[in-house]
């Protein structure tokens, strides 16, 4: 993050917690419950999901030459490799002779058989070779090798644009935040799974309003996030629209940290120990730094607009916990508790929606990232129906 860009999130913090109020909405935020559950506008947002550059991993998930990770990407199945001289490459995981997916899971490979006709191709995703070759004499190969999809590794991790032949361009994507997700070090890190990808019976923006506030945090998560200290902030935050992108965030210091931070020069104040930071990058990424690391979600639409994925990990720049801290696997494990602590909170609120009497959902002015969130998303697929009150 740039001096003056940490420097001003700092002075603002400051004053939040010497007044123990946040930034406020200027209004309460109506959300009418269709928000939620019309298939038009869902059909929008899955436009917008397979349009949009997707971390859909971290590098060093394949980090060496010939690793490869298979992922549901939106309800595709997406081949990500690395081949011999270190390039990353995503492609469609469907075989071009009957569709089937030539390779599965994770792991180091330099070919991909497919299991219906053994079609075999390379990790540049070229058909090299098939039983009975003699029977297709005529086939030439060069045409028939799986469908790359526009693909860029940045900031630690590789991007994918889902639609073949789209343009991508993460630089432009990330506009003001390329440099502060580049300072955030996510190239230097390993990352540590949590979840794979955890199914949740609820929409995906419902899920998105719970990476956006710490107010639940003393409630659903007493003995995991609850025990930081900044959970004793709850509300106390600050709000930036950045482009489509959000940013959240939170002192690490309470009163007396304050009249401490007053009577030290600004010049040794150190932003990335004394604030908490959340980036909600469009439409579902979120990063977050945590103690020494940083919590990494995918969040995407299911199949239905009641369902949607998480994909949970925690990136850290360390093999094991630094001055006796927990290790990176036991932070990446208390992330998953997390969100299972989460998820039946999250599947109640879809049941709500469904089938509640009430006509919207409340977004209060102390939640302001949610209601930043909402009008990015709104914006985007071209929805009027937010109403303040």
């Amino acid at each position: 993050m740039h001096t003056s860009t940490a420097l001003d999130l700092m002075r603002r913090a400051l004053r939040i917690v010497e007044a123990q109020t946040p930034e406020m909405a200027d209004a309460y935020m109506h959300v009418p419950l269709d928000y939620y559950s019309n298939a038009d506008l869902a059909a929008r947002e899955r436009e917008i999901f397979e349009t949009t550059p997707l971390a859909l991993i971290a590098g060093s998930e394949i980090g060496k030459p010939n690793d490869y990770l298979v992922r549901n990407a939106v309800g595709k199945s997406v081949l990500i490799t690395r081949d011999e001289n270190g390039k990353a490459h995503a492609f469609l995981n469907y075989c071009r002779h009957r569709g089937a997916e030539p390779a599965k899971g994770c792991g180091n490979a330099r070919r991909f058989t497919c299991p219906y006709h053994a079609w075999t191709y390379d990790n540049h995703g070229q058909l090299i070779g098939m039983p009975l070759r003699d029977r297709h004499l005529s086939l030439d190969l060069s045409q028939y090798g799986l469908t790359e999809l526009p693909s860029e590794e940045r900031h630690g991790f590789i991007w994918v644009v889902l639609r073949p032949n789209h343009p991508i361009d993460v630089a432009a994507h990330l506009g003001e935040l390329d440099q502060e997700i580049k300072d955030l070090g996510c190239a230097g890190m390993t990352y540590h799974p949590s979840l794979a990808e955890q199914h949740l019976a609820v929409n995906w923006k419902a899920v998105g309003e719970g990476l956006l506030e710490g107010i639940h945090v003393p409630h659903v998560h007493p003995q995991t996030f609850g025990m930081n200290p900044q959970a004793t902030n709850v509300d106390l935050s600050f709000y930036d629209r950045v482009g489509r992108h959000v940013r959240y965030g939170f002192a690490m210091f309470d009163e007396d940290g304050a009249k401490r931070l007053r009577a030290t020069p600004e010049s040794e104040w150190k932003p990335e120990r004394e604030l908490g930071c959340v980036w909600l990058i469009f439409p579902g990424l979120m990063l977050a730094n945590e103690l020494y690391g940083l919590l990494y979600a995918d969040l995407t639409p299911g199949a239905t607009t009641g369902e949607s994925y998480l994909r949970y990990g925690w990136l850290s720049p360390y093999k094991d916990g630094p001055n006796g801290m927990p290790s990176p696997e036991h932070m990446a494990a208390r992330a998953a508790r997390g969100v299972g602590e989460d998820k039946p909170v999250w599947e109640g609120c879809q049941r709500g929606i469904s089938h509640g009497s009430h006509d919207h959902v409340l977004i209060g002015r102390n939640e302001k990232g949610l209601q930043l969130f909402h009008e990015i998303v709104s914006q985007s697929i071209g929805y009027n129906g937010l109403r303040y009150g």
